[in-house]
């Protein structure tokens, strides 16, 4: 029933994805995983210049399907898809977050997206937003792959609390509410999109993203969700430290030992919404110093200028 290895399918390297980043800590508490990351600093600076040029290079990846990419071809393909990224104002645009979402799941979790709002596939009208990516793939069970059905979520804001909040509310409207039957339909709908970009027998995908099916039922429904926000610690810390070396025990010291206050202020936060906690809740926690930072950059990289209203 469950043939087709999805992570086959990933075009990311892991490796460049890893260089980039310091994981801190990952703490699993029953369906709750809490994935913690920094950057790796660049001498006593918290630059985002490699990040943003890794993110940049996978676009493609990001906006187009195997056989797209093939028609395209890697020069045109890179091209074109910087045209998905409109002049908007960087600083109110959350498609770089869903960007970055994108990379961490299927170079970390391995799973494949199939669906993604960059091409205006998962908005019917402006009042239905659907999720930051819909992927497909494996999902680590008690440390036994099991079939996943993945619906992402991206914040990228100026607190962790607001970002986690945020994150919540967007998630439970999948879960509860009037509504939340069409969000669940229309997301399926939308992914379905996927079949005629791939290079491969369709049939098990179809399968996954129908609810009549067996095979949509034996998976688990897993929301993968980057909390990206500005952590002014990082501004202090680049000021005292002497050495790139220093500037990395100082960070790792910054954060040793708080996964367990961490993981308790978010299993309160997540209490009251008790649908989701049928579900697997994967945060990815990203503290830097600027998200403004990062949002910039990212339009320059993709616009080959900075933003200018």
């Amino acid at each position: 029933m469950f043939s087709e290895d999805w992570s086959s399918h990933i075009k990311i390297d892991r490796s460049l994805v890893l260089s980039q980043l310091n994981q801190h800590f990952v703490n699993v508490d029953h369906k709750l995983t809490l994935r913690f990351y920094t950057l790796k600093p660049s001498g006593t600076q918290m630059l985002m210049d490699g990040l943003c040029t890794i993110l940049h290079d996978n676009l493609p990846y990001y906006v187009y399907g195997d056989k797209q990419l093939a028609d395209l071809g890697p020069i045109r393909a890179a091209l074109r898809s910087a045209h998905y990224f409109g002049h908007k104002d960087p600083n109110t645009d959350g498609k770089y977050g869903e960007l970055l979402l994108f990379m961490l799941v299927e170079s970390l979790l391995g799973c494949k997206m199939v669906a993604h709002k960059i091409r205006a596939l998962t908005n019917v009208v402006d009042q239905v937003k659907g999720g930051d990516g819909i992927f497909i793939g494996n999902y680590d069970v008690a440390g036994i792959p099991h079939p996943a059905y993945l619906i992402g979520e991206s914040k990228v804001t100026a607190s962790f609390s607001n970002a986690l909040s945020e994150a919540l509310f967007s998630l439970n409207r999948f879960h509860e509410g009037p509504e939340a039957g069409i969000f669940r339909e229309h997301e399926l709908i939308i992914a379905k999109e996927f079949l005629r970009t791939i290079d491969t027998d369709p049939d098990e995908l179809y399968d996954r993203l129908t609810p009549t099916s067996d095979a949509f039922k034996q998976q688990v429904v897993v929301h993968p969700t980057l909390l990206m926000y500005k952590l002014n610690r990082f501004t202090k810390l680049c000021q005292d430290s002497l050495t790139h070396d220093e500037l990395q025990t100082n960070i790792e010291k910054l954060f040793l030992g708080k996964e367990k206050r961490m993981l308790e202020t978010i299993k309160n936060k997540v209490a009251p919404y008790s649908s989701l906690k049928t579900v697997y809740l994967d945060f990815f926690i990203f503290p830097c110093d600027s998200v403004d930072t990062f949002r910039k950059l990212m339009y320059q990289k993709i616009h080959a200028a900075p933003y200018s209203s």
